[in-house]
């Protein structure tokens, strides 16, 4: 009995080379007209699907493989000879590899071809999905391959298999197989997601999807996870929901392997380094998760030696991130000190050379700072999932609700504060003066403790506090706060409003002389 090979691909990377092999080791190739032109180009030869079936395509190519004699051909068991009898009878060929991509949906799903219902229906495929789904379900007898990136491997089996063996084996296969169906539902969930999110849009419902679903591929293993004994590994969201850091795309150009807690102070940087001013030099040195330090300077150099100064004692060991590129000079800075991370839009060469010298620094290299989709983490028995807090400037969300008016240079501090703010873990208030932060309070159980503690914090280091300025990342809910800023020389606040004693906020402020600011969003960070 002859056996065949099915292929039907959107992508034909690799098919002269497979086809080839294939052809060789005594497969009769069973084509759609798309792949065939492809097959005809490396002068491989091949059978129609239409010859062999009978039946011409249909509907604009939309029935072409969805036959009896196709899916007979991949359904059928070969250990049962109740099937094999049948497929005898209806003049059935055993296909035994099925060589298919599907169309490119999720490839245009980020374009412009994506405002355009009509045109994303048409990338739905049908025939594709059915044909793996049934390879896979098959995979004792039939070989679904879906991925270029295998092809070497088959071919290697093919040629090194001997006659009458079968030269695949069952791990080989279960492999390929689960390939099949975690693409399968990556797919499908992508194109639930697209149709689901215009249905909302349709409606009167909230942002958030009613449901959905999400593949996620694991990309890197990683050194441990956030302690020695836990394994971890870094996965990527093929489809469905983004996690937040969606936009921008990153390499490691050095340095030792990532690890669980790395990669947390990474999401963390990136979103800071997503708020950070356009337009000058800007530094941040983050430990456990908390900007310790965030400076601005002449070029990147001084903005990493300001960030320094920030907190002497905390910077040790850090994540450093910064929103330009870093040449020789600021790279000896780096090296001054240890650090566990820096992270840049890019290197100059003998920047990135300097950088190497530190054998165990890792070095990540940022293209992009958007962020999009969805903010999801994991709670016992499921997922939150909520919209991004994307920045808007202290411009956009504040106005003034005391009679002083402040210097052009404490808004320019009071805009830095208000953009590190929102990445200090809540409770959080940060002291920021001469584009410098100078004290930051996290984590507290109450607002003024954290007041107090970016004080003490400042005071410690030797920073000045008069004419410095204060953010909040929510109300304060009594004017204690205001009062304890206010003695200790802060000139300029800002902090959302909401506080059923907002009046007396603004009352310490005015009586203490200070300009207080009321913004429409709270930014709590858990």
């Amino acid at each position: 009995m002859k056996k065949y090979a099915l292929l039907s691909v959107s992508d034909r990377t690799g098919l002269p080379e497979l086809a080839a092999a294939l052809h060789r080791a005594g497969y009769v190739l069973l084509a759609t007209s798309g792949t065939g032109k492809g097959l005809d180009e490396a002068k491989v030869p091949w059978t129609s699907v239409e010859s062999y079936t009978g039946l011409a395509e249909l509907l604009d190519g939309r029935v072409k493989t969805l036959h009896p004699k196709i899916h007979g051909g991949i359904l059928a068991r070969r250990d049962l000879e109740k099937h094999i009898s049948q497929m005898e009878e209806a003049e059935i060929g055993p296909i035994d590899v099925v060589v298919v991509n599907l169309y490119p949906f999720l490839k245009y799903l980020g374009s412009e071809r994506a405002n355009d219902p009509l045109e994303m229906t048409e990338l739905v495929d049908v025939g594709g999905p059915t044909m793996i789904r049934a390879a896979a379900k098959n995979h004792r007898f039939v070989l679904p391959l879906i991925d270029p990136a295998d092809y070497p491997e088959i071919i290697s089996a093919l040629s090194g298999a001997a006659k009458g063996t079968d030269p695949f084996a069952i791990e080989l296969r279960r492999r390929l197989a689960a390939k099949v169906f975690a693409t399968l539902s990556q797919y499908d969930g992508a194109i639930a997601g697209y149709f689901g999110g215009l249905a909302e849009g349709e409606q009167a419902g909230g942002s958030l999807p009613a449901s959905f679903s999400a593949t996620f591929a694991r990309q890197a293993e990683l050194r441990y996870g956030e302690n020695p004994h836990q394994k971890a590994a870094l996965y990527r969201a093929d489809s469905g929901l983004l996690p937040l850091i969606g936009g921008p795309t990153w390499q490691q150009l050095g340095g030792k392997e990532l690890s669980y807690n790395n990669m947390l102070d990474f999401d963390a940087a990136l979103r800071l380094l997503a708020d950070l001013p356009p337009g000058k030099p800007t530094v941040a040195i983050l430990k456990h998760l908390n900007p310790c330090g965030v400076a601005s300077g002449r070029d990147v150099t001084e903005a990493i030696q300001r960030a320094k100064q920030c907190d002497p004692r905390s910077h040790f060991g850090g994540v450093l991130v910064s929103n330009v590129a870093i040449d020789q000079q600021a790279a000896e800075e780096i090296r001054g000190d240890f650090a566990e991370i820096v992270i840049a839009p890019g290197y100059t060469a003998d920047g990135l050379e300097t950088l190497r010298l530190s054998k165990n620094l890792r070095i990540l290299e940022v293209k992009g700072t958007a962020l999009k989709g969805y903010d999801v983490r994991t709670v016992a028995g499921g997922l939150l999932v909520q919209e991004p807090d994307i920045a808007t400037s202290l411009v956009a969300q504040a106005s003034l609700a005391s009679p002083r008016q402040p210097t052009d240079e404490e808004l320019s501090d009071l805009d830095l504060a208000w953009r590190i703010v929102r990445h200090v873990k809540s409770n959080a208030i940060v002291l920021v003066r001469d584009g410098l932060l100078v004290g930051v309070g996290a984590g507290q159980m109450s607002r003024i403790d954290s007041v107090e503690l970016a004080l003490r914090k400042a005071k410690l280091h030797g920073h000045l506090l008069s004419g410095a300025v204060a953010a909040s990342d929510a109300f304060f809910p009594f004017p204690d706060s205001v009062e304890a800023l206010g003695e200790a020389g802060i000139t300029c606040v800002v902090s959302p409003s909401g506080a059923r004693r907002d009046d007396e906020v603004k009352s310490a402020a005015t009586q203490r002389e200070m300009s207080l600011f009321f913004a429409e969003r709270r930014h709590f960070r858990h």
